[in-house]
C-alpha cells in the first residue's frame, strides 16, 4: 500500500499513433539498408531481382506499407506523417536497384548519357545528328547539372534519377488529388497507389521522366486553379448530359468524393489568374522542348476538360497546342522521314502493337512478368471505372469524377494518332494512372474517417498492387542490368574506336552511343540487325557445324563493310537468355569460333565484354 503522501499510481502514457507510425517507418528504412548488404546481382535467374531479394527486404517493405496504411487510419491524419511514409515507400521500391547495381540499368539509358556528354563537350547541339538534338531540353538540363555538381559524366548519377522522379511524382500526384477531391487522406492514398502501380520504368534518366513530371505540375495548376464547380450548371444540352451521367449530385454540392470530414473541399481564391496562366505556358514550353509526345498528351487532357466545361479560359488549350505545333513545324520533315507523323487512326491496333519481335521461348519468370504488367494495366483502368460508378451511386460523382474521367478519356485519344513505336499504350497508362488512382482512392476510403473494413480493403489493394509491381519491375532486371565491364567496353569503342567502322553486337542490350564522340559513329551506316537477329541466324537452329556458323558470321559482317567491330558482352548473354532469343550456350560457342578465326582480332577485353575487329580481306598465313 503506497504511503499517504506518495503520488497516485497512473498508467504510463500510450505512444501516439504518429510516433508509432514514424518509428515503424524508421525501422523499415533501417532494415532496408541492412538488406542491401546481402543482395547479389551477379547471377540472376529468370525471376531477376525478385528472387535475389532477402527476407529482410520484404520485412522492411511490409513495415513501411503497414505504417503508411496506419497513418491513413488516424482520426486526424497528419500530412507530414503520411509524407514520411510515402517517401519511404518510394525509396524502398525505386532506390533498391541503384543501391545494389554497379551501373545504371537499361541499355537505352546510355544513349541519353551520350547526348548529355556531347552537349558537355561541345557546349551546344547539332540538329543533324539525331532526334535528341532536336528536343534537347532534358539533355541540356542534365549537362548543366553535371557541370554545376562537378560530375561531367552522368553515369555517376543517372541511376538515381529513378528514385528522385518517383518521389517528386508521388508528391505531385498527392497535390493533384488535393486539387481534385480535397482533404488529406484520399490524396495520400492515391499517391501510394500511384507509386505502387507505376511499373513501366519511365522514371529513369530520360526525357520522358521530366516530361511526365512537367505534365503532372501542369495538371495540378489546371485542376487546382482553373477549374470551377459550375460545369454542370445551366440548362444547356451539355450540362443536362453531364448531370445525367454524374447522377443526382452532378451539381456542385457533392463534388469532392472522398473529402475528409471537416476539411473544405477546395480553397476559395487562389493564385492571380495571369500568373497561373503564365506558369502553365512556361511549363508547357519546357515540356515541348524536352519530349516529343508529352505536350500532345497534356493538350488532349486539358482539351477534354475544356470541352466538358471544367477548365476556363478556353483559349489556354489553344495556346498550349500552338506552342507544341510551333516547335514541331521546323522538325516536321525530319519526323516524317525518320519515324512517321501518324501511325493510323486504329486505336486498337495502336494499343496492341508491342513494337518488339516475338520471343522464341518464354521462361516461367518472364510469363509472370508479362502477366503482372497486364494485370496492372487492366486493373488500374477497371478499378477506376468501378470507382467512378461507386461514387456516382453514392451521389458523390461531381467535379472530381468529371475531371478524372475526362482526363482519362482525353489522354487515351492519342491512340487514334500514334503507336509511338509500340509504346503508345505504355504512355497512355502512365498519363492516365494519376487520375485512375484518385478515383480508386476516393471510392475505397470514402468520406470522413474510414472504418476498419475500408482500411482493410485499402491495405489489401495496396499490398496486391505492390506484389504485381515487384513482379513487373524487378523480374526484368536480369536483362536490364548493365555491368561495369559492359560500360567499359562501350567507353573503349567511343573513346578509341574508328568511327568509320560499323559496330555489330552479338545480340541486343549493350550501352551503345555512350561517349561524347557517338555522333561520329552515327554518320557511318550501322547494321540493321544484331548478329543473332540477322536473317542468317534468326529463326534457324544454332548449333550447326563450326564451319557453317563461322561462315555465317563472316557473311553477316561482310554485308556491312570490309571491316567491323563485333561486340560480345555479358549483358547480351543475359538478355538473350532471359527472353529466350537464342539457345543457351550459343553465345559462348559462336564467340569461341570467332576468337579462333583469322578474320577476327581481339582489340579490347575485360571480364564482362570482348570487342573483335573483323577484317574481310585477310591474307592467308604463309
Amino acid at each position: 500500500m503506497p504511503a499517504p503522501d506518495s503520488p497516485p499510481l497512473t498508467a504510463p502514457p500510450r505512444p501516439s499513433r504518429r510516433a508509432t507510425v514514424l518509428a515503424t517507418v524508421l525501422l523499415g528504412l533501417v532494415l532496408w539498408v541492412v538488406s542491401l548488404r546481402v543482395i547479389r546481382v551477379d547471377h540472376l535467374g529468370s525471376y531477376g531481382l525478385l528472387a535475389a531479394l532477402p527476407a529482410i527486404w520484404f520485412v522492411a517493405l511490409g513495415l513501411v506499407t503497414f505504417a503508411a496504411v496506419g497513418a491513413l487510419a488516424a482520426a486526424r491524419p497528419s500530412g507530414a506523417v503520411l509524407a514520411c511514409a510515402g517517401v519511404a515507400l518510394a525509396v524502398v521500391l525505386y532506390a533498391t536497384i541503384p543501391a545494389v547495381a554497379d551501373m545504371p540499368q537499361y541499355a537505352y539509358v546510355y544513349k541519353h548519357i551520350g547526348v548529355t556528354r556531347y552537349i558537355e563537350a561541345h557546349h551546344g547541339v547539332d540538329r543533324s545528328i539525331d532526334i535528341y538534338h532536336r528536343w534537347p531540353g532534358f539533355f541540356a538540363l542534365a549537362a548543366l547539372f553535371g557541370e554545376v555538381a562537378g560530375r561531367p559524366n552522368p553515369v555517376s548519377f543517372a541511376a538515381w534519377a529513378e528514385p528522385l522522379f518517383a518521389v517528386v511524382d508521388l508528391l505531385l500526384v498527392v497535390a493533384l488529388a488535393r486539387a481534385v477531391v480535397g482533404g488529406t487522406r484520399v490524396p495520400w492514398f492515391a499517391g501510394y497507389l500511384f507509386t505502387a502501380a507505376n511499373w513501366i520504368g519511365q522514371n529513369y534518366f530520360a526525357p520522358q521522366a521530366i516530361g511526365f513530371t512537367l505534365a503532372l505540375a501542369i495538371h495540378v495548376l489546371v485542376a487546382g486553379q482553373l477549374t470551377g464547380h459550375g460545369a454542370t450548371r445551366g440548362s444547356g444540352r451539355r450540362a443536362r448530359l453531364l448531370r445525367r451521367l454524374l447522377g443526382r449530385s452532378g451539381s456542385d454540392a457533392g463534388t469532392d468524393a472522398g473529402t475528409d470530414a471537416g476539411v473544405p473541399s477546395r480553397r476559395d481564391g487562389g493564385w492571380p489568374r495571369p500568373a497561373v496562366l503564365a506558369v502553365i505556358l512556361l511549363l508547357t514550353a519546357a515540356a515541348v522542348v524536352s519530349h516529343q509526345l508529352t505536350p500532345y498528351l497534356v493538350v488532349l487532357t486539358v482539351g477534354a476538360l475544356t470541352v466538358l466545361g471544367a477548365v476556363r479560359p478556353r483559349w489556354l488549350v489553344v495556346a498550349m497546342a500552338a506552342l507544341a505545333v510551333a516547335f514541331l513545324v521546323p522538325n516536321l520533315a525530319y519526323i516524317r522521314d525518320h519515324f512517321g507523323l501518324f501511325s493510323g487512326a486504329d486505336a486498337v491496333a495502336n494499343a496492341t502493337n508491342s513494337g518488339v519481335y516475338i520471343e522464341l521461348h518464354k521462361s516461367a519468370g518472364k510469363i509472370l512478368y508479362a502477366r503482372a504488367g497486364l494485370l496492372l494495366f487492366a486493373g488500374a483502368w477497371l478499378a477506376a471505372a468501378v470507382g467512378a460508378l461507386v461514387l456516382r451511386r453514392r451521389g458523390r460523382a461531381g467535379r472530381g469524377v468529371l475531371l478524372c474521367s475526362g482526363a482519362v478519356v482525353g489522354t487515351a485519344l492519342v491512340l487514334f494518332l500514334q503507336t509511338y513505336g509500340g509504346e503508345g499504350r505504355l504512355r497512355v497508362y502512365l498519363f492516365t494512372l494519376p487520375w485512375c488512382v484518385i478515383l480508386v482512392a476516393a471510392a475505397l476510403l470514402g468520406e470522413g474517417r474510414p472504418g476498419r473494413g475500408r482500411i482493410a480493403l485499402a491495405l489489401v489493394t495496396l499490398v496486391s498492387t505492390l506484389g504485381l509491381w515487384m513482379c513487373a519491375f524487378y523480374i526484368p532486371f536480369d536483362a536490364d542490368n548493365m555491368t561495369r565491364g559492359d560500360v567499359d567496353s562501350a567507353a573503349w569503342i567511343y573513346d578509341h574506336g574508328d568511327p568509320r567502322i560499323p559496330v555489330m553486337l552479338g545480340d541486343s542490350d549493350w550501352p551503345g552511343n555512350y561517349g561524347p564522340r557517338y555522333a561520329e559513329f552515327t554518320r557511318t551506316p550501322q547494321p540493321s540487325y544484331t548478329l543473332f537477329e540477322d536473317p542468317v541466324f534468326r529463326g534457324t537452329a544454332l548449333g550447326r557445324s563450326p564451319t557453317v556458323e563461322t561462315a555465317g558470321v563472316i557473311a553477316t559482317m561482310s554485308r556491312y563493310g570490309p571491316r567491323g567491330y563485333l561486340v560480345f558482352s555479358r549483358s547480351q548473354v543475359a538478355y538473350a537468355h532471359s527472353y529466350g532469343l537464342v539457345p543457351d550456350g550459343a553465345f559462348d560457342r559462336v564467340e569461341r569460333l570467332v576468337r579462333a578465326d583469322r578474320h577476327f582480332a581481339v582489340v579490347h577485353t575485360n571480364p564482362d565484354a570482348t570487342i573483335y575487329l573483323f577484317t574481310r580481306d585477310v591474307r592467308s598465313p604463309t
